[in-house]
């Protein structure tokens, strides 16, 4: 989520730039009149800094009132630059003690409710945010806090802030379970993803210069967009790399973002595969969605790593992928499921087989047909289900405290979509 970058991948600039320029509402047409609280956002996640959490917490602060938010973050490099462009107050904090204040902060913005962006770890606050004197107090769960309900010392953790907490909300039903097991008992839930801008990904000839710039050439090029991270699996793809060559000898891997695994990757791939995968480290927010156009098919073989306390949240980029019209091949971990209908918009593989892995991505490069039908699914999904003003509704009713009597489930991954 993204980054969003993520849910992981890296850009050099935020969805959108500080002083915005965007045309749509702050809220979703019906619900401009329901105002948000005023709010303390308290986040370790935000801009100029990058990630999946950081777009989360990002996109959604631009589309709420800007009058009725305060932001405590920590600070980073050009922080002041980019804080100098929004119209909410934004509080660094070095280091990440963000709790220090906060009392002083809500009487002078006479804020009523707080929002922890991310309860792992920032959640840990939740006791000391509390006492500020806010009314309300909730928080966010994203892949981290999978990882921290399969340990023991931070499940008892989570479970204990969680008594500090009036509603938690999650990304999708996949990891729902899991992390109600971690939470203590009767915790409110309330499902919250963040959404896709999928007008920008519309334009299908904007790869064209894409494939120039990199010499991409006219055969297959398959494109993964992530934060350069061990789960996401980029070792794997180059491991399957050879069996994708041996049949489509012209195929292109485009691998866009940056992370501690791209000197490893970028060494590996120029000493066994020059000229057919490309590693372009970040690229401008405004360029990703001509490198998707770029690609015919999406892949990102994410895994569970560390015994499983590093997991995916949802997968924003394959959200985006599917914006673009391409179909997508995902690693099944954490929530990573619910970022696409399997068989439908594209494929659900087990990461730890490599044969499986190889196996759809010829499938998909073998039938152009299938896999066009596939991705034309995808994007109509995604402008149906993954709107940004509809998360923002489910935002402001977090915030307010207007869950609904009946937590609603994510639509069933095997229900009809309307994407025929």
């Amino acid at each position: 989520m993204t980054g969003a970058l993520e849910p992981g991948r890296q850009v050099t600039e935020p969805a959108l730039a500080p002083g915005r320029e965007t045309t749509e509402p702050a809220l979703a047409p019906g619900r401009q009149a329901t105002e948000p609280p005023r709010t303390l956002v308290v986040t370790g996640h935000f801009p100029p800094e990058h990630g999946g959490v950081q777009t989360f917490t990002w996109e959604f602060l631009s589309r709420l009132p800007p009058d009725r938010l305060v932001v405590v973050a920590p600070a980073w490099p050009g922080a002041a630059e980019f804080d100098a462009g929004l119209d909410y107050p934004v509080i660094r904090r070095h280091g990440y003690a963000l709790f220090g204040g906060l009392s002083r902060l809500v009487a002078e913005h006479r804020l009523s409710v707080g929002w922890i962006t991310a309860m792992a770890p920032f959640g840990l606050y939740a006791p000391l945010i509390r006492r500020a004197g806010l009314s309300r107090l909730v928080a966010s769960t994203h892949g981290q806090e999978i990882g921290w309900v399969r340990a023991l010392p931070t499940r008892l953790a989570l479970r204990r802030v969680s008594r500090a907490l009036d509603a938690v909300s999650y990304l999708s039903e996949v990891t729902l379970p899991e992390l109600r097991a971690g939470l203590h008992p009767g915790t409110p839930l309330m499902q919250l993803a963040g959404g896709v801008h999928a007008e920008r990904f519309a334009d299908d000839t904007a790869g064209l210069a894409i494939r120039r710039r990199y010499r991409l050439g006219t055969g297959p090029v398959l494109i993964s967009v992530s934060r350069l991270v061990r789960r996401k699996g980029h070792d794997l793809l180059l491991r399957v790399w050879p069996a994708v060559l041996a049949r489509f000898p012209d195929a292109k891997l485009l691998i866009v973002g940056d992370g501690p695994m791209r000197n490893r990757l970028a060494e590996q791939a120029g000493r066994e595969f020059a000229g057919s995968v490309v590693l372009t480290g970040e690229v401008p927010a405004a360029e990703l969605a001509a490198h998707y156009a770029a690609a015919d098919v999406f892949v990102l073989p994410c895994r569970d790593d560390r015994r499983g306390l590093q997991t995916e949240g949802l997968g924003l980029s394959t959200l985006e992928a599917a914006a673009a019209g391409l179909p997508v091949v995902v690693g099944r971990s954490g929530g990573s499921p619910a970022s696409l209908l399997d068989s439908r918009t594209g494929l659900l593989v087990d990461p730890h087989s490599p044969e499986e892995v190889t196996d759809a991505l010829l499938r998909l490069l073998a039938d152009p047909g299938w896999a066009g039908r596939l991705g034309a699914a995808g994007r109509r999904w995604v402008r149906e289900r993954w709107s940004w003003e509809d998360a923002t509704g489910r935002l402001i009713a977090l915030l307010r405290g207007e869950l609904p009597a009946e937590q609603p489930a994510d639509p069933d991954p095997a229900a009809p979509a309307r994407i025929d």
